[in-house]
């Protein structure tokens, strides 16, 4: 099967999206042929390999640096052949929208992935008006022309609303066999958060709830809200690739996961697999990894208050984070394995 993929960003860029077109397109890689279309930014390769899948990036401007690319040449479709089917993820970027074009001029299956949960909100009032009417129309062009799916019940619901005629739930995922081992000794208490440092990523409520807390707090991750977070304190140690993030968590005692939004949370499952304790917004898809109380706990997103409590009981309790870490241990590898999530996801690129 000749399968490509249209990605607004890809390796070495780090996101979500960006992990699950690498974790599935590596693993599609090793039976069928496979492209992935992502924009090129600067310093990056225009063609590459990487772990049996063709990159291929297109000349592309960024109107909102980090968070969307806007592509000015496509000319892809004479280099990869025409293919077998075609996948797209996340509504709203041009990419998707591009690829969902060339799928319905030439015929060819569509397979669109969403990841979001909700309508992206921004404090621009101008930049706000501008996504939501690209939701209006591109979003529901895309959802409503393709055959969907989300990486989470959450994802798919939302993606009806938006006008998909059915949705299949293809699960975001981890490597349980990388993400795995012994957790590391050290000294005092420490808590771990791991993402883009965007205000929507709820890093300053973190901040905020460990305040007097004698906890390190390790903030992994880089972005424009950086300079005002280090205001805040925490020890914060740039980005990491997957080897950096899984040593960050061996010795890390919890994960604290305070976005205002998700789809299914990269870092939530990368921590489970650790058997990490874990205390995370209950917003998207994340209540479908943890049972409050059961394996983790949740709380509202911007509850600073609540999210202080949950940490101070997980910090006052090593038995209680043993105990929790292990039973979200046990979810996530039975239910969000990568391997098992790629065996579904070739059954349902077949079926196209």
């Amino acid at each position: 099967m000749r399968i490509v993929i249209f990605s607004s960003y890809f390796l070495p860029h780090k996101g979500g999206v960006e992990n699950y077109v690498y974790q599935t397109g590596k693993r599609l890689a090793k039976r069928h042929k496979v492209w992935v279309v992502t924009s090129r930014l600067k310093g990056m390769k225009k063609e590459e390999t990487v772990d049996g899948i063709h990159v291929i990036r297109v000349p592309a401007v960024e109107p909102l640096p980090g968070k969307l690319a806007v592509p000015f040449a496509l000319n892809v479709i004479t280099k990869t052949g025409v293919p077998d089917v075609i996948i797209t993820h996340t509504r709203f970027y041009p990419l998707s929208v591009a690829g969902g074009m060339i799928a319905v001029s030439k015929g060819i299956p569509w397979l669109h992935i969403e990841h979001g949960t909700s309508q992206v909100k921004y404090k621009n009032p101008i930049v706000d008006i501008g996504a939501r009417f690209v939701d209006a129309t591109a979003g529901r062009w895309t959802l409503h022309n393709s055959s969907a799916a989300g990486v989470s019940e959450a994802s798919c619901r939302f993606a009806k609303k938006l006008g998909a005629k059915s949705c299949q739930v293809l699960y975001n995922g981890v490597d349980t066999i990388f993400f795995s081992g012994k957790s590391k000794k050290h000294a005092g208490l420490r808590i771990a958060f791991v993402g883009r440092l965007i205000q929507e990523k709820g890093v300053q409520d973190l901040l905020k709830a460990v305040k007097g807390l004698k906890a390190e707090v390790i903030i992994v991750g880089k972005g424009p809200y950086e300079k005002e977070l280090k205001k805040l304190g925490g020890k914060f140690v740039g980005e990491k690739d997957s080897a950096g993030v899984r040593e960050i968590l061996s010795s890390s005692d919890i994960l604290v996961n305070s976005s205002y939004g998700e789809g299914l949370p990269t870092a939530v499952l990368e921590a489970g697999a650790m058997g990490l304790a874990v205390v995370a917004t209950d917003v998207g898809g994340t209540n479908e990894i943890i049972q409050d109380g059961k394996n983790g706990y949740l709380v509202h997103p911007g509850n600073v208050s609540e999210l202080r409590k949950k940490i101070q009981l997980l910090a006052k309790n090593a038995k209680l984070r043993e105990k929790l870490g292990k039973a979200l241990q046990k979810t996530v590898r039975e239910k969000f394995d990568w391997d098992k999530i790629v065996v579904k996801f070739e059954k349902v690129l077949k079926s196209l």
